[in-house]
C-alpha cells in the first residue's frame, strides 16, 4: 500500500512538473502556429539536403503565426550526446508574413531569401546552412524548430546558437518542432 501511494504521488508530481512545458523556451500552440518542411514529410530527409546531394537548405512553408508575432526564428540541429546538439542552421528576424522560405538559401549574413532576416554560425563556424553528414551506416535525427517571436532578436549576424537560444528565452511566443532522419549508405 505504501509503495502504491508513493508511486501515485511520484506520477502526479512528474505530470504536474511537465504540464505547460514547451520546447526550447516556448509553448507550442498548434491552432495559432503552423508550418511545414515539405522535404521532411514522411520523416526522412532526401539526400538533396545532405552532404550526399546538393547540400542545400530545405524550404519552409509558414502557414499561420500568432497575431502578436513580429518576427520568426529557426534552428536546425541534431542531438549529439545527452544534452548536446550540433548546429546545422540558425536564422532570425525573418518577417512573419514571409509565407515561404525557399530551398537553397544563400550563405552569408543577410541573404535575400530571408526577407531581411539574418543567419547565424553553424557547427563548422560558417554562416548559413550546413548539410547533415552522418558517418556511413549511421542515422541522424534532425530537429527543425520554428519560433514565433514577440520582438526582434537583438543579435548580430553570425551569432552562435547559444546566443540565439538565450534571446529566444524571452522573445518566444510559440515554437514547433519537426523531426526527420537521414541515414547514409
Amino acid at each position: 500500500m505504501r509503495r502504491r501511494r508513493l508511486l501515485a504521488t511520484l506520477g502526479a508530481g512528474v505530470t504536474t512538473g511537465l504540464a505547460g512545458c514547451g520546447t526550447d523556451g516556448g509553448t507550442s500552440t498548434p491552432a495559432a502556429f503552423a508550418y511545414s518542411v515539405p522535404a521532411f514529410d514522411g520523416g526522412t530527409i532526401p539526400p538533396r539536403y545532405t552532404c550526399d546531394g546538393d547540400g542545400i537548405s530545405p524550404a519552409v512553408a509558414v502557414e499561420r503565426v500568432p497575431p502578436e508575432t513580429t518576427s520568426l526564428a529557426l534552428k536546425l540541429t541534431f542531438p549529439n550526446d545527452i544534452g548536446s546538439q550540433v548546429t546545422l542552421w540558425t536564422a532570425w528576424n525573418i518577417p512573419p508574413d514571409v509565407g515561404r522560405i525557399p530551398a537553397a538559401v544563400a550563405t552569408g549574413d543577410r541573404p535575400d531569401e530571408l526577407g531581411g532576416g539574418v543567419q547565424g554560425t553553424n557547427e563548422r563556424g560558417d554562416v548559413g546552412y550546413l548539410p547533415v553528414c552522418p558517418p556511413p551506416g549511421e542515422s541522424y535525427d534532425q530537429w527543425f524548430t520554428l519560433y514565433a517571436c514577440q520582438r526582434d532578436i537583438e543579435l548580430d549576424p553570425g551569432a552562435s546558437r547559444d546566443a540565439l537560444e538565450e534571446e529566444l528565452e524571452s522573445a518566444t511566443l510559440a515554437s514547433k518542432l519537426t523531426m526527420a532522419s537521414y541515414r547514409r549508405r
